[in-house]
């Protein structure tokens, strides 16, 4: 089946660039039947909730391990974890995880397991069993071999820098659209971390090579907001859902038309829309 993104370059979605974007495929093998029910939209109230938890904190592995844990929380399932990617030496390396074997800090090749996956394909995947991801890295004595995952990229840009994997709870799992797009939420916060966490770390280098520097870090409901903008949605209704005020949802939406040149919301809806994969 195909998976239905919420946006498929959230980051990239505040400066389009028109129709030369790489083509996103999300799929999912395998063949099972079982289905969740939908997550309800009133989840993303903990998203914001994240936010203003996440806010003023700039040290990585704390950021993403605090992201994974809300994102496996509301999946309803238990473990799961976050790797950032070095495309240059093609590798990828896990930052945070739960209950996966405790293998923080390890390197892998880029070829290999959910991330892989992920990096093959260019959007989110999903596996019925484990067990079917090519060179994985769980053996057949663990409970998570059986079950299923799902992974969806976490983007900088057109640039994917990263993947955010989640294992099912329980051996009739299956991941539907509503997860994908859950996940992909709560990627645009593990992409904000990122962003900010390597800014600051230029800005630091830079000024112990005596270099006046400003850091502007990226701004989590921007990226959401414009999400939502995809969708046609009035300010009041995105307010409600990211438990923030309607003129904070205004606020932004302008800081967006600015960053897009766009001249008014249904533009930047237009944009996004053609920048969409699905769309073509």
């Amino acid at each position: 089946m195909k998976f239905l993104s919420l946006a498929p370059d959230p980051i990239n979605s505040l400066n389009p660039t028109g129709d030369n974007q790489p083509e996103v495929t999300r799929t999912q093998v395998g063949d099972a039947r079982i289905r969740q029910p939908g997550q309800p939209h009133n989840q993303l109230a903990a998203l914001a909730l994240l936010a203003n938890d996440l806010a003023g904190e700039f040290a990585l592995e704390p950021l993403l391990h605090r992201i994974l844990r809300n994102a496996v929380e509301l999946l309803h399932c238990h473990s799961g974890s976050i790797c950032t990617i070095d495309a240059d030496a093609r590798s990828y390396r896990k930052e945070v995880d739960l209950d996966v074997g405790c293998r923080s800090g390890e390197v892998f090749p880029l070829d290999e397991g959910v991330t892989g996956a992920v990096v093959r394909t260019g959007g989110a995947v999903g596996f019925d069993h484990y067990s079917s991801v090519p060179g994985g890295h769980i053996k057949p004595g663990d409970l998570r071999y059986s079950r299923a995952v799902i992974g969806v990229p976490i983007r900088l840009g057109r640039t994917i820098v990263g993947a955010f994997v989640v294992f099912g709870d329980i051996p009739a799992r299956s991941f539907d659209d509503d997860d994908v797009q859950l996940l992909e939420l709560f990627a645009i916060h593990a992409a904000v971390a990122i962003a900010n966490s390597r800014m600051l770390s230029e800005a630091a280098a830079r000024r112990d090579a005596g270099v006046d520097v400003v850091v502007g870090v990226v701004e989590t409901h921007e990226l959401q907001v414009t999400s939502f903008l995809k969708r046609g949605w009035p300010d009041k209704l995105i307010a409600r859902e990211l438990g923030i005020s309607a003129k904070t949802v205004e606020k932004h939406v302008g800081t967006i038309l600015r960053k897009t040149g766009a001249r008014n919301r249904a533009e930047v809806a237009a944009d996004i829309t053609r920048a969409d994969p699905q769309n073509r």
